[in-house]
């Protein structure tokens, strides 16, 4: 939110405070970042509309992440989504929702239905491309910020709802949001993804003399499923698969890149990711995972290796799969991806 008021924002004086205070800063003078997912395989839609209909089966997911647990409010998202392949639109379907609380100061819910169109190139190769539209909704919780002026510097109390800085014209924004991607399997082995949020970068100011574009995010993401063990041909019990995968993001002037490689030994599933946001090591994600003919479910833990690693305490991610209507996958577009 970008602002003439000066933003003076001040918390209890303890250091994981003003570290949240910090970050807070940045997203209340004008930048608006997305909320991300380690394990973003798990939560597709979110990732690339082009993977609506990707799975092998029909899709109920569910996801919720915990990030920097021991900073005072940290930050929560919580995930739904839902896919499925339509033979009468040669594609996928899909909704995706997803709320985010930034420390009970902002809160973020978006809701948005896709379609992905499945194109058959040849016997090895499709291409799928999707598009989604989009509610986005962003709260700003004023009653709940601390200003300087409401600080009594001998004693540190502080005087709720006394401060001479000037409150927004707004305070809830609601807007229409659009996104893009394709998505390209070679051999259903290797496959190859780009995606372009916000593609109108509807403005979230608060302030009507104001701009704060929702800035566009662009996403480059690619990897390769290599069987080494076929296991048992029904219950794929003791199938070995190595799966590295790449990702590259950018929003605005924030970058990011995950590199890393899922071992599946069915049903068991495990990884190593390494983040970093050009700017210094960000973190190693650790993944472990289950997957059954009905169901998956993975657990990942981020340990962040920058500055804030011994106040933020990393973070806590969780998915859930429920997977239904599994007997259909030979079909135009098919794309085997992974599961994380």
């Amino acid at each position: 939110m970008k602002s003439k008021t000066k933003y003076r924002v001040l918390t209890q004086l303890t250091k994981s405070q003003y570290i949240m205070i910090g970050l807070l800063l940045v997203s209340l003078n004008g930048f608006s970042q997305d909320p991300q997912f380690s394990q973003y395989y798990a939560h597709p839609l979110y990732l690339n509309p082009a993977l609506a209909g990707t799975g092998e089966c029909s899709r109920v997911m569910l996801n919720y992440r915990n990030q920097w647990p021991s900073i005072s409010g940290g930050f929560k998202t919580y995930a739904f989504s839902a896919d499925l392949y339509s033979d009468a639109l040669s594609g996928g379907l899909g909704l995706s929702i997803y709320a985010d609380d930034a420390a009970g100061l902002v809160n973020t819910i978006r809701a948005g239905g896709m379609y992905a169109y499945h194109l058959n190139l040849g016997q090895q190769t499709s291409l799928n491309m999707g598009i989604e539209a989009a509610f986005f909704q962003q709260k700003l919780m004023w009653d709940e910020l601390v200003f300087s002026d409401m600080i009594n510097y001998t004693d540190g109390t502080v005087l709720k709802g006394v401060t001479g800085e000037v409150p927004p014209d707004r305070t809830t924004i609601s807007v229409v949001d659009f996104s893009a991607g394709l998505v390209l399997g070679i051999r259903e082995k290797y496959y190859i993804g780009f995606a372009s949020n916000h593609l109108t970068e509807p403005d979230l100011g608060y302030y009507s003399n104001s701009s704060n574009p929702l800035f566009r995010k662009y996403t480059a993401h690619a990897g390769a499923l290599f069987t080494v063990l076929e296991g048992d041909y029904r219950s794929e019990r003791g199938k070995l698969i190595l799966n590295p995968n790449v990702l590259y993001q950018q929003q605005q002037n924030a970058k990011q890149l995950n590199a890393g490689c899922n071992v599946e030994f069915m049903p068991l599933i495990a990884g190593i990711w390494y983040r970093h946001n050009f700017v210094n090591p960000d973190g190693f994600i650790f993944l472990v995972g289950l997957k059954q003919k009905r169901y998956k479910f993975g657990y990942s833990y981020d340990l962040t290796m920058s500055e804030l690693s011994g106040e933020s305490g990393g973070a806590h991610e969780i998915s859930f799969a429920l997977l239904i209507n599994c007997d259909k996958r030979n079909r135009p577009g098919a794309i085997k991806c992974p599961e994380f």
